[in-house]
């Protein structure tokens, strides 16, 4: 147990600046990108499962979207941290990329994405049996 100078507890909270990451993956399954601050809960152990092709891309863009936001809560603190941001540039570009092929494979992943309009309204309906005639 930690107390601080106001008695404050601190459950072994490190409060260094040390800004190593775990890999993707990793960091996605514990919730935490940085291995310093990181602290396991009870015996809590998560590793997902992907069965098919559009699964293990939306897998990905999932791990790559929680290290950016893991990592901009970090440069929010450390905003000069040029390697951090090198790293979070990285990442970025990485995630624009998946997304893409997601976009190209799939389909838009948001609305705001879909440049083309509103591709349900070009599906056929339900009454329609199949579309135009």
């Amino acid at each position: 147990m930690y107390f601080n100078e106001n008695n404050n507890y601190f459950d072994s909270m490190i409060f260094t600046r040390d800004n190593t990451l775990f890999t993707l993956d990793e960091g996605f399954n514990k919730g935490n990108m940085f291995e310093n601050i990181y602290s396991k809960y009870k015996n809590h152990v998560y590793k997902l499962k992907v069965s098919n092709k559009k699964d293990e891309l939306l897998y990905k863009i999932q791990m790559y979207t929680f290290a950016l936001k893991d990592i901009n809560l970090y440069l929010d603190v450390n905003p000069s941290d040029d390697s951090m941001i090198e790293k979070y540039n990285e990442l970025n570009s990485k995630l624009k990329s998946l997304r893409e092929d997601y976009s190209k494979e799939y389909g838009p992943l948001c609305a705001s994405e879909n440049d083309q309009g509103w591709e349900w309204i070009s599906n056929p309906w339900p009454w329609d049996k199949g579309g135009k005639e």
